[in-house]
């Protein structure tokens, strides 16, 4: 087995298996490709690191260069790790081990005092995690509510007519300000996130101080997120979204406290706890987590990754 970069590897097909089997993602290299190239947080690095028999590669850890706000108000660049796959042929044989450590290796040599990645508990992946050095960093609250709209009551999205990336923009970093984790953006940010999660307007209601970004089909509207500067309009977006939704409506990351309150008030169904886990990995001796970032973390499900 040797390890060799994503971008060194000569032929991508063998990832259509490794992927699928992990993932049930059927890996389109073409359409992978097209988006890393629009990813600020891929473009300039190595996308990932490949283990390889025989020229296919058996084993991936993908890596991010990610973007974090401390408790000091300072930028600080920070490793992600996304698509842990091993083939089943290969399992429990010390690929990911090695693929890891090569990813918290690249990491340090760019200076990074930590690795993050999203999992759940629920995972044998978890335990794997904490082994390697990983601990729970923040873990999501979450609603839910059932309502009763028959279909003539639904309201369709006329509040926009395109997605505006300077209103979102400048709402999103006032209401950041002093918020620390994953909380730095810039347009290209934006661009990403709206072609790789398929946002299109009918799915943003944005007002001056304010916007919503969710997600609608057959099962129920999906609330990706939710930013506002105060909390008159964050019950207005609440509202509004409600009005769309025929039966079911859910958020499933809500680390704003006022929001949280407002989906109370409106009798939503409150979970504080989580499966799903963003876990931190210090790769130096004097890096704390603690000490970078307090007691809170913000992100939103949009930067799930």
């Amino acid at each position: 087995m040797k390890i060799v970069t994503y971008r060194d590897l000569a032929s991508k097909d063998g990832f259509l298996p490794l992927m699928d089997n992990a993932f049930r993602w059927p890996f389109n290299p073409r359409v992978f490709e097209s988006f890393v190239k629009g990813d600020p947080r891929s473009r300039d690095g190595p996308v990932g690191f490949c283990a390889v028999e025989n020229d296919l590669p058996i084993g991936f850890v993908g890596v991010l260069h990610l973007f974090t706000q401390t408790l000091e108000g300072t930028v600080e660049r920070v490793g992600g790790i996304y698509g842990v796959a091993t083939l089943p042929s290969h399992a429990r044989k010390g690929v990911s081990t090695a693929l890891m450590n090569k990813a918290h290796q690249y990491f340090t040599e760019k200076g990074f005092r930590f690795s993050f990645l999203t999992t759940s508990r629920t995972l044998i992946a978890h335990a794997f995690y904490e082994k390697l050095g990983y601990l729970d960093v923040v873990q999501y609250p979450s609603a839910y509510k059932v309502v009763a709209h028959k279909k003539g009551e639904l309201s369709t999205n006329k509040e926009i007519a395109k997605f505006d990336f300077d209103k979102i923009l400048k709402v999103y970093n006032e209401f950041s300000r002093d918020k620390t984790g994953f909380v730095i953006r810039d347009k290209e940010y934006l661009k990403m996130l709206k072609k790789g999660e398929r946002i299109t307007a009918k799915q943003c209601i944005i007002s001056e101080k304010g916007y919503a970004i969710f997600r609608k089909d057959r099962e129920g509207v999906w609330i990706r997120e939710l930013i506002a500067l105060t909390a008159d309009d964050m019950e207005k977006l609440v509202s509004q979204i409600e009005q769309q939704a025929r039966d079911v409506i859910y958020d499933r990351m809500v680390l704003n406290n006022a929001l949280l309150k407002i989906y109370e008030s409106r009798g939503y169904m409150i979970s504080r706890e989580s499966h799903s886990v963003l876990m931190a990995k210090p790769l130096t001796a004097n890096a704390s987590i603690k000490q970078a970032y307090g007691g809170k973390f913000f992100m939103t499900s949009l930067d799930w990754f």
